[in-house]
């Protein structure tokens, strides 16, 4: 596998190429496990994707410096955007499994537009609340401590040690019992001392911006039992949860056709891939795909956050796209590194011891500084307005980056800075397409939080709130505007063109 990063700590990756190219889709594995935490995924996946897998510091083929500083999460994070600029991938589906889960959450609240969205797979260490972090904390610092004291061997007596499971395919247990005998006691003590006590971002899940899809195995308690105060913490109809009846942990690997299959909704939910056929939604037996194995439990509201906050890379696929006004550019512009880490068990063992927009229908588009026109669509919908909860978080900007040392290694890929908007800008998040006769929630998730905002629906104008929630009685293509005002007075306004039933929206 090729290397990037800084010499000494260099992390492996793969990269699948779609032939098509299909949208980026990166997998962060568990602690103590590696790529081979998808690896009965990856044919399916890359029918759709291009595919990246992620090994983390201190596992499979990625370097394990000594010092636990270098697991931080913050520099996890920026090996990934690092990575991604690299890669030439501006913005990508970020997937995490276990302690991944939790680095992908980092990921997203350090540079929300550099992800269309997330999907979390039985991460404790992402739900768990701070007394759950300060729990797992201890366990780790004494697991740290007994490994560097004795090794990695006894480890083979506890439920990290895959060739124990006897729920994983033959392979993907090969795989990664041979990549789990691999580790060393500096990458396992700098992941236990560095990353996990300090990855955990539950006060900060009201902050989170990017769309969630929460695979949950229902055998899996320890994730089972802080899944409801995860999903209370994040904003009103940000995530999505799919349970699996008959998984555990390892969710994706042990129900691999439903976990893809919900993968693949996901990303046609957020416009990243081409809506299918009616015949291609169908699951084994008939049923949507997303209930075969239990059901989908949409939560903390009506709407599924749909949207990216910049135009650009949605859509690629002839899916839709959501439409704001960007803010104006700044030389400054820039990411702000994160973490990245995962692994195919729990992260707490047992241990002894101004760019234009496109117009839409109508001449819609989304300008900088001037209210949007209303829209004259073909068909009629009503909309519910749609309170913010009292005490939500105002969105933070993103913060300056922080320079990275360049690789040197010839096997390593150099990365070339990307421009990221800087200032205020407006944006809706919700689908872009939609079932005729169905409602769906729009919300606003412009950056910062708006003093103002004035929607404007093919049913009628509402003020000041977050989000309303449209029903779209017949096919057709409806526009839906939103212009905020912010605390600097700037104005900006975002267009978002929705297609119902089999219409099709032009711009």
């Amino acid at each position: 596998m090729p290397l990037f990063g800084e010499p000494g700590q260099r992390i492996a990756y793969e990269r699948y190429p779609h032939p098509g190219g299909g949208p980026p889709l990166y997998l962060v594995h568990g602690f103590t496990a590696s790529a081979a935490s998808f690896a009965a995924n990856l044919a399916a996946l890359r029918e759709h994707f291009t595919v990246v897998t992620v090994e983390l510091l201190g596992h499979g083929g990625s370097e394990a410096p000594a010092d636990p500083a270098a697991y931080a999460p913050e520099r996890a994070v920026a090996r990934i955007l690092g990575l991604m600029d690299a890669l030439g991938d501006d913005r990508a589906l970020l997937c995490g499994h276990s302690l991944g889960g939790a680095v992908a959450v980092q990921c997203a609240l350090t540079a929300p537009e550099r992800f269309a969205g997330l999907i979390i797979i039985n991460s404790a260490s992402a739900a768990g609340t701070p007394a759950w972090a300060a729990a797992a904390r201890e366990g780790m610092l004494a697991l740290a401590s007994r490994v560097r004291a004795e090794g990695t061997e006894f480890l083979k007596a506890t439920r990290l040690y895959p060739a124990q499971s006897r729920r994983l395919d033959e392979r993907s247990r090969e795989l990664l019992t041979r990549d789990f005998d691999r580790l060393t006691p500096e990458g396992l003590a700098g992941t236990a001392e560095g990353l996990i006590p300090a990855v955990n971002a539950f006060e900060r899940l009201p902050e989170l911006r990017v769309p969630v899809l929460v695979v949950a195995g229902e055998r899996d308690r320890d994730f089972i039992e802080v899944l409801p105060g995860f999903l209370a913490q994040l904003p009103p109809g940000l995530a999505r949860v799919v349970r699996l009846t008959g998984a555990g942990h390892a969710a994706n690997l042990e129900a691999p056709r439903e976990f893809e299959a919900a993968v693949i909704d996901f990303a046609r939910e957020l416009g990243l891939l081409a809506p299918p056929s009616a015949a291609a939604t169908r699951g084994p037996a008939g049923t949507n795909a997303l209930s075969v194995a239990g059901g989908v439990l949409i939560a903390a509201g009506l709407g599924m956050l749909a949207a990216a906050l910049l135009v650009g890379s949605l859509g690629r696929d002839g899916g839709g796209q959501v439409f704001v006004a960007e803010p104006e550019p700044s030389p400054a512009a820039g990411f702000t590194p994160v973490t990245a880490v995962a692994g195919t068990r729990t992260a707490v063992p047992v241990a002894p011891g101004a760019a234009s927009t496109p117009a839409g229908p109508g001449g819609m588009a989304a300008t900088p500084g001037a209210p949007g026109a209303s829209p004259s669509p073909t068909a009629s919908a009503t909309a519910t307005p749609t309170r913010a909860p009292a005490g939500a978080p105002a969105a933070t900007a993103t913060p300056t980056p922080t320079a990275l040392p360049t690789a040197t290694p010839t096997n390593t890929p150099v990365p070339t800075a990307t421009p990221t908007p800087a200032g205020p800008y407006a944006a809706i998040a919700g689908p872009v397409r939609v079932e005729a006769g169905a409602s769906a929630t729009y919300y606003d998730v412009s950056n910062p939080t708006p003093l103002r905002v004035t929607w404007v629906t093919p049913s009628g104008t509402f003020r000041d709130v977050h989000g309303v929630t449209v029903t779209f009685p017949a096919a057709g293509c409806y526009g839906i505007t939103m212009e905020a005002i912010f605390a600097d007075g700037v104005t900006r306004t975002a267009v978002l063109n929705v297609a119902a039933g089999d219409a099709t929206c032009g711009g």
